[in-house]
């Protein structure tokens, strides 16, 4: 514990005073001048745009620098001490000390958020973003400062509040700071090793979580819903053990209008079906810091849909909340009381919000869960661009984008298309996936049967279909003033156009080809990852 402890202390002073450094006043004009091109062809900031750097971003910064090297001096003031009882030194004049420097940092923070509402998303001033983050990174040292230096263990409502500070900088900025994404990474799992060794007491070989699976629950398989009809005509067909050369040729065969299919053996060599398996609770617990790990949940049946929102939760929260899991063999006689109940309350609401994991970088937050998982080669072959509007490619990326997709039964994605060819693996539990082509909403043979929903709110939505499978089958219930007659129109306006869909079981790859709209309905807890490449 004192290894972990020293490699702490060293890994934070460090990082203080790093963040001091990088912080001066031409070094932040810099980082300013890169906003909105602030930088010439060869990369070097114009002047004029290193003039107009924001004079409250450089005070900011001022004070952060301030800050950092406050807090390094305190640490080697405590660490110096040598009291191993209380930390070494200081009494009430440090404590009023790291009161206002935590006040401090607390403010430097929300300066920094409350630019990320006063620009979109995409366009926060990169200095401001690096303030954020490298402000959470020194409110996590003040957190965990005194038991470091008193090697004493840190409570666990403590420690959630420093993950929590971390991930906020991963998930909001992208790590955007003095230090990186890497740094925040490896320090969460350095604190995790020290957190987990000091409870286990100072014996302990392997971290409790791992030691700790005799009895682990495993994602219950059940299908509480029920299973659609899958029609077998129009079932996407199944296939093993093409070579890269025959998928390009299907690939770019009649004209680059390749069909859904599905591979049943991309995926056997993962270690996230085998020996790291995802379908188990406590491996996804141990590899999100006892669950500890912040997770952004969309909350609601679909985003097109009134009152969807989202938020930021601990992972444990999200499956406490929203997976809920069931006992793995069902319990019928619990079921029956549960219909019982229903009918006892009919006509009151009594339906649990739906919480979904859904379109997020999970692997860039959390890498060790990157390990699990294999690129499949398919995604390295040469495939054609948008098969009826060349507008609708998307800049051409140089590695396949990750992103995960996790949440009970009963979550979906509405029917949508997509500007890349995607690879959706199946990795724990069962998926409906129901695909149209891109040629039905051209003006062509299905009359624009899609119907692209309107602008939103000043958002682009025509990826997104005015069609609500779930409604159309009966699945879901008519948003609130849905007209009958809407539904049957959307009903007729589907008759005799092309349509493909399946059950997505653990191992399955589906390739769904650029510009087909697909929806999904999860019908298990479910798991999937999605690789988007052009």
């Amino acid at each position: 514990m004192d290894s972990a402890c020293e490699q702490l202390l060293a890994r934070y002073t460090l990082a203080a005073n790093t963040i001091a450094q990088s912080h001066s006043k031409n070094k932040l004009e810099q980082a300013a001048a890169t906003h909105d091109g602030g930088h010439d062809s060869k990369g070097i900031p114009r002047k004029d745009a290193v003039a107009e750097a924001d004079p409250e971003a450089t005070a900011t910064a001022q004070l952060l620098v301030k800050q950092g090297k406050l807090l390094a001096h305190i640490c080697k003031a405590r660490c110096d001490g040598g009291n191993s009882g209380g930390g070494g030194g200081g009494g009430d004049a440090d404590s009023a000390h790291t009161d206002l420097l935590s006040r401090r940092l607390d403010d430097i923070a929300t300066i920094a958020m409350a630019k990320f509402y006063a620009y979109r998303y995409d366009r926060v001033p990169y200095c401001w973003r690096e303030l954020y983050t490298d402000a959470l990174v020194l409110m996590t040292f003040h957190i965990v400062m005194r038991p470091l230096c008193s090697r004493s263990r840190v409570t666990d409502t403590a420690m959630d509040g420093v993950v929590e500070l971390l991930d906020r900088a991963l998930i909001t900025t992208g790590g955007a700071g003095s230090l990186g994404s890497t740094w925040i990474e490896e320090t969460l799992h350095k604190l995790q090793v020290w957190h987990e060794f000091g409870s286990a007491g100072a014996g302990a070989q392997e971290p409790p979580l791992k030691r700790q699976r005799t009895a682990s629950a495993i994602f219950s398989s059940r299908e509480p819903y029920g299973r659609p009809a899958v029609s077998p005509e129009r079932t996407c067909p199944r296939h093993h053990g093409w070579t890269l050369d025959r998928f390009e040729d299907y690939m770019n065969a009649e004209g680059g209008r390749a069909r859904p299919v599905i591979f049943t053996d991309l995926m056997g060599h993962w270690p996230a079906l085998n020996e790291n398996p995802w379908r188990r609770q406590d491996y996804l617990l141990s590899r999100t810091f006892g669950g500890r790990r912040l997770v952004p949940v969309e909350v609601g049946r679909s985003y097109v849909d009134e009152g969807w929102g989202q938020e930021l939760i601990q992972f444990k929260r999200f499956l406490d909340k929203y997976v809920n899991v069931p006992a793995p063999d069902g319990d019928e006689e619990e079921e029956e009381e549960e219909e019982e109940e229903e009918e006892a309350t009919e006509g009151v609401s009594t339906a649990r919000p739906v919480g979904y994991l859904a379109q997020h970088n999970l692997f860039h937050q959390m890498p060790v869960l990157r390990n699990d998982i294999r690129v499949p080669d398919f995604c390295w072959a040469a495939v054609p661009r948008h098969p009826t509007d060349p507008s609708k490619d998307q800049p051409q990326v140089d590695v396949p984008q990750l992103n995960a997709w996790f949440g009970p039964a009963r979550t979906i994605t509405p029917l949508h298309t997509d500007g890349y060819h995607n690879l959706l693996c199946q990795v724990v539990g069962t998926k409906y996936v129901r695909l149209y082509p891109p040629w039905c909403s051209d003006g062509g043979g299905g009359r624009d049967a899609m119907r692209p929903r309107a602008p939103e709110h000043g958002v682009d939505m025509s990826n997104t279909s005015a069609v609500d499978v779930g409604v159309l089958e009966g699945w879901d219930e008519p948003p609130e003033g849905t007209d009958d007659g809407e539904i049957e129109d959307m009903r007729r306006g589907l008759e005799g156009v092309e349509c493909w869909e399946c059950v997505l079981e653990p191992g399955d790859t589906l390739v769904i080809p650029i510009g087909w709209w697909h929806y999904v309905r999860s019908l298990s807890i479910s798991f999937s990852v999605s690789f988007w490449w052009n």
